[in-house]
Formats: structure tokens, C-alpha cells, sequence
């Protein structure tokens, strides 16, 4: 039993894909809000069949506009929150949950708004939430499975690709001086930095120890300062990475995790700069 528990827990709190990126907000929502019109006239479930009403098909259409209409107002409110949090499954059914209990109050009150068949009550606002979740959760976990599985293939192949590269590396001893406020740091022993507000996390290897130095400095200020250190590359809007110190890439749903040589902690590297990295690699060798 407690086995099963610890599986269930290790898979809801896995990295899962944020849908929060703009190209994947009109897929998610129109491509989903799409599917509950054509399926919601053709399965007509939950006895609206028996409905004997005028321009049937285009009002039970109405249901996947809502559902167009809530998920736009939800990521738009939420935006802050989805990008500024480490995304797992379990974040994505709770999300999920609160979406469908929004649109089922619209649908409800679109329902008795529309269509006579329907009252306002209590028993049919229950059903209206009912019929919510139970319809639409099937096109929205079809939805998740995909861009999910996809993106998981996706960082293995490019994981892959990079580790091959990572094999035929020969290291060049980069014998520069950083200077961030009044320290003078050998470049070589930096392993990566981690901004977050107006402080930076520099990690920094002497004699085989891992040691840390927190300075206040901005990730722009940062970045300017690393112009012409090109081993160093942003691989995440809050890391900064030393390639010449990753030893092995592994890809899950939202990109890639790096190790470091000489580090137990793992960096994670955006899907949108996996081609950088990866072009970094390619090029060096």
C-alpha cells in the first residue's frame, strides 16, 4: 500500500508542461473548445437528444465557446502565478479542477438562459457541474497526454543528442578572472549562477568543494557582465550555466536537467533555450 502511495506521489509530483506559453494557449483553448462543440452535437449527451428546441446545433455549440471564453479569463488572470511556479502534475489537476468548475457555472447559467429545457435550481446547477467535469475532462487529459508525451520525446532526442556531444568534448581550461562587485572569481571554478529578485547564487568549486557566494546583482547586469565569457549561457530565465562542467543532460516533459561536474544540484534548462544549448555544443566540436 505504502508503495502504491509513493508511486502516486512521485507521478503527481512530476514536472508537467506549462501551457502558460502563448503558442500553446490557442491550441489548448480553441483546439479543446473545438472538439466539445463537434462532440457535444454529435453525442448530444446527458439527454439533450431529447431536446426539441430552434438552432439546437448552434446553441449546444454555445457550450464550447464558454469553454473558449473561461480558459482565455484563466490564463489571463493566472499568468503571473503559471510562470512564476514549478509546474507538476499535481498543479495541473488542481488547475484543471478550478477550470472546470468556473465553466460550469457559465455553462449553467448559459443553459438556463438559452435553453427552456433547463431551470435555476440547485439540483441543475449540481448537474451543470457534473456534466462539466465528466464531458470535459476527456478532451482536456487527451490534450495534456499529448503535449506531454510530446515534449517528453522531444528533450529525450535532443538529451540524447547533446550527450553524444558532451562524450567528444575535450575541455579547454578557460584561465580568466570574473570581477562581480569587488571579487575577483576564476571563471573555470564557477559551475553556475541562480538569480532570483535582485541577489545571485554563484557556485563555485575549490579543491572539490562546493561552495556558494551570494551577491546582489540583477540577471540583466549579469548577463551583460558574461558577454564575453561565452562558456557561460543562459539555459533558464533564472540560470546561467558553465558548459565546460556538464557532465550529462536528461530530458523530462518541461526540457532538460543538466549535471554538473562536482555537483549534486540539477539545472534546468527551458525548452525554449534547448537549441541554444544544443547549438553550443555542436559548435564548439
Amino acid at each position: 500500500m505504502q508503495t502504491e502511495r509513493n508511486k502516486i506521489l512521485k507521478y503527481i509530483n512530476r514536472p508537467y508542461p506549462i501551457q502558460i506559453l502563448d503558442k500553446y494557449i490557442w491550441w489548448d483553448t480553441f483546439g479543446i473548445a473545438l472538439i466539445i462543440a463537434i462532440a457535444i452535437n454529435l453525442l448530444q449527451p446527458f439527454g439533450m437528444n431529447e431536446l426539441h428546441i430552434n438552432y439546437k446545433y448552434l446553441l449546444l455549440s454555445g457550450f464550447g465557446v464558454i469553454y473558449a471564453f473561461v480558459n482565455i479569463l484563466y490564463y489571463l488572470s493566472f499568468e503571473k502565478f503559471f510562470k512564476n511556479h514549478k509546474w507538476t502534475v499535481k498543479n495541473e489537476i488542481i488547475a484543471s479542477l478550478v477550470l472546470f468548475f468556473i465553466a460550469g457555472i457559465f455553462n449553467w447559467l448559459y443553459a438556463i438562459s438559452w435553453i427552456p429545457a433547463f431551470s435555476c435550481t440547485y439540483i441543475s446547477f449540481l448537474k451543470f457541474q457534473y456534466y462539466t467535469l465528466v464531458f470535459g475532462a476527456l478532451p482536456v487529459v487527451f490534450f495534456s497526454l499529448f503535449i506531454e508525451n510530446r515534449n517528453l520525446k522531444n528533450s529525450i532526442k535532443y538529451s540524447e543528442l547533446i550527450n553524444s556531444e558532451i562524450e567528444k568534448q575535450v575541455c579547454k581550461p578557460e584561465n580568466k578572472t570574473l570581477q562581480l562587485n569587488g571579487y575577483s572569481i576564476n571563471a573555470e571554478q564557477i559551475l553556475y549562477f541562480n538569480s532570483y529578485q535582485n541577489y545571485v547564487d554563484i557556485y563555485i568549486v575549490q579543491e572539490d568543494k562546493l561552495t556558494t557566494l551570494l551577491l546582489r546583482y540583477t540577471f540583466k547586469q549579469l548577463l551583460i557582465q558574461l558577454a564575453d565569457y561565452p562558456f557561460f549561457i543562459q539555459c533558464h530565465k533564472s540560470y546561467i550555466v558553465n558548459i565546460n562542467k556538464i557532465v550529462k543532460t536528461e530530458g523530462n516533459s518541461q526540457g532538460l536537467l543538466l549535471y554538473l561536474d562536482n555537483c549534486k544540484n540539477t539545472i534546468p534548462v527551458s525548452r525554449s533555450y534547448i537549441n541554444v544549448l544544443k547549438n553550443q555544443f555542436t559548435n564548439s566540436n
